[in-house]
């Protein structure tokens, strides 16, 4: 399958969604990877994943390892 048909695909879940503008919203990278992947029929990355599973208001330090709460300190504003 290609890149132009899976985001294609993922354009038409979205706005089937109830996600106005698809292509007009803003993502990151990490939950488009997931949704590519999952629609060519592939596993998530474990880092992919665990930068998903973080909880909100962590973000991952470059290099780290992504499996133990401890490597996502918490972003300071």
């Amino acid at each position: 399958m290609t890149i132009n048909a899976i985001m294609a695909l993922l354009v038409e879940e979205l706005t089937e969604g109830e996600i106005p503008m698809p292509l007009a919203q803003e993502f990151t990278l990490a939950n488009i990877w997931a949704d590519l992947a999952r629609l060519a029929g592939e596993s998530v990355p474990r880092d992919v994943a665990a930068v998903l599973d973080a909880p909100i208001g962590f973000v991952p330090v470059a290099g780290a390892s992504f499996g133990q709460p401890d490597d996502l300190p918490i972003y300071a504003d």
